[in-house]
């Protein structure tokens, strides 16, 4: 049961996968951003929620009839380092029932609400806001729970991200573009 598209606080993202899907578990790939906010953010945020996260449960509860559900872990949370949370994602590509394939990505705007062109860099650090539209569900072995699914980004201050490197900066000497010098040591008879 999907509701209506809110924004988001603004925050620091952590770990963001908004321009190229995560496929580690996922083979279909999974964009994702986890956004950490002011303590008065995530309780204005959480507020705006708990009117349709109250309908939902309402609605669950009564057709699994049971007074009270066993609850998943929520996306909007206080995490084990204490930070206020927002965690969205989105599945970037979904193969229907009648087969055809639906491929997703994450609409990027700037501070001026003009459309990123390109695949920019995002890292953590970034401060940003989502788009997220919750989504409500039941399993029984999980009980009652909700997703944000990830639609839009407004980027306000790109951190970018540079992969590999270990924390070392540019020396002078040697490149992969260079050639080893062979030495031959002889077997002595």
């Amino acid at each position: 049961m999907a509701e209506a598209i809110i924004p988001t606080p603004i925050g620091q993202a952590v770990y963001p996968k908004l321009v190229k899907p995560d496929t580690k578990f996922n083979p279909d790939g999974v964009f994702s951003c986890k956004l950490i906010v002011s303590e008065e953010d995530y309780n204005a945020f959480k507020a705006k929620l708990q009117p349709a996260i109250d309908a939902a449960y309402a609605q669950y509860s009564t057709a699994q009839g049971k007074p009270k559900l066993k609850r998943a872990t929520e996306p909007v949370r206080i995490n084990e380092e204490g930070e206020h949370e927002i965690n969205a994602k989105q599945t970037a590509r979904v193969t229907t029932k009648t087969g055809d394939v639906l491929e997703f990505s994450i609409a990027l705007y700037d501070a001026e609400l003009n459309v990123i062109k390109g695949e920019p860099n995002i890292g953590s650090g970034t401060k940003l806001r989502m788009s997220v539209q919750p989504y409500f569900w039941y399993v029984p072995s999980q009980g009652f729970g909700y997703t944000l699914r990830l639609k839009g980004v407004q980027i306000l201050e790109l951190v970018e991200f540079t992969s590999g490197g270990h924390g070392f900066s540019k020396e002078s000497g040697f490149t992969t573009g260079e050639t080893f010098n062979e030495v031959i040591i002889e077997d002595e008879v």
